[in-house]
């Protein structure tokens, strides 16, 4: 794991996969050691001073429409993208671990789910 160094998490990018603690968490959030993909980008990092918003990738599969498998391409990391419990961690006191970079087709897939989640929620009368 990287050591706390308030200023890593500048290095971290969009798409790039870390290994985090997500604990504390509750009920059915996914906790421990785990894969999470970043989502935020290193303006809004340094801006914020070191929140960086990351979701979970769990090893189990589904066919729930918010997850995107990773199986399929060619990385380290394996299971499924949770687009539904995005979270924002503070990496500045957080020890991570920078595993890879995403694809960009997989980019594409989380940028689509999450507009899709959030659209219907705005046009909610």
């Amino acid at each position: 794991m990287s050591s706390h160094n308030k200023k890593a998490y500048n290095k971290l990018e969009f798409g790039d996969i870390i290994t985090i603690n997500f604990s504390p968490s509750e009920g059915h959030e996914q906790k421990g050691y785990r894969p999470g993909l970043v989502i935020s980008d290193p303006a809004n990092q340094k801006e914020l001073n070191g929140l960086v918003t990351v979701v979970p990738i769990t090893n189990k599969t589904s066919t729930f429409f918010a997850r995107i498998n990773l199986d399929k391409y060619n990385l380290k990391t394996k299971g499924d993208i949770l687009m539904d419990q995005i979270k924002v961690l503070d990496l500045s006191i957080r020890q991570y671990e920078l595993i890879e970079k995403a694809p960009k087709e997989v980019l594409r897939k989380c940028n689509i789910i999450f507009n899709a989640l959030y659209e219907k929620l705005l046009n909610a009368d």
